[in-house]
């Protein structure tokens, strides 16, 4: 008797360490990520969305820049995980018009086979497509002179991750498109831009699934 008390004493003991084991690891790889501020990059995006594309991670770093004016405007922000994988965006005003912002991003992102997800809202456009994400916003930098010509100046941002994401597919997508809609909307405020575009409080949606296929 005395016996089968000390397996079960012993059973219950090593159950006990698994158990704290597993509770140590799930704290210590995912508490990075969870130790952002509850908006990164000026406040911009949710801590949420960057969740949703970073795995697991020990340690997490955030930083943004803020440069230029006018028509030299640029922004960027990046999230560093532990490992390779990396967040990062910028957004630049460009002279470029949609047909050409879209023609370039269409072939962007190597040998990627898939075929690019895209959405117009609100006078703006957004693709995805591999592990990146663009979004199209018209803006007349702040330099320009009442009654010139603004040519096709917008706001473009580039989003990507670097190394391994949480997720694929359109479910990445959708969360890249999210982290740069989210800079692009302070950009837009940033830089000053001089147009009437209106950001609706929700992000464009693909309208594919969110299953991350």
């Amino acid at each position: 008797m005395r016996k089968n008390t000390k397996i079960l004493a012993l059973g219950a003991a090593t159950l006990t360490l698994a158990m704290g084991g597993w509770f140590s690891y799930q704290e210590y790889f995912t508490k990075g990520l969870d130790s952002l501020p509850e908006k990164v990059c000026d406040e911009s995006v949710p801590r949420e969305t960057v969740i949703r594309i970073l795995p697991e991670s020990r340690s997490a770093e955030e930083g943004s820049d803020t440069s230029g004016s006018g028509n030299g405007f640029m922004y960027s922000c990046h999230i560093y995980g532990d490992g390779d994988s990396i967040l990062s965006g910028e957004v630049k005003i460009q002279n470029s018009s949609v047909k050409g912002w879209e023609d370039y991003y269409q072939s962007y992102g190597g040998k990627s086979g898939a075929a690019a997800e895209k959405v117009s809202f609100n006078g703006m456009h957004a693709l995805a497509r591999s592990n990146f994400a663009s979004i199209y916003v018209p803006c007349v930098p702040s330099t320009t002179k009442p009654g010139t010509t603004s040519g096709n100046y917008a706001l473009v941002s580039e989003v990507r991750v670097i190394g391994e994401s949480r997720t694929a597919g359109t479910a990445l997508h959708q969360a890249l498109t999210d982290f740069a809609y989210g800079i692009t909307q302070h950009a837009h405020r940033a830089g000053n831009c001089g147009s009437d575009i209106t950001f609706p409080t929700q992000p464009p949606r693909f309208e594919e699934d969110q299953t991350g296929r």
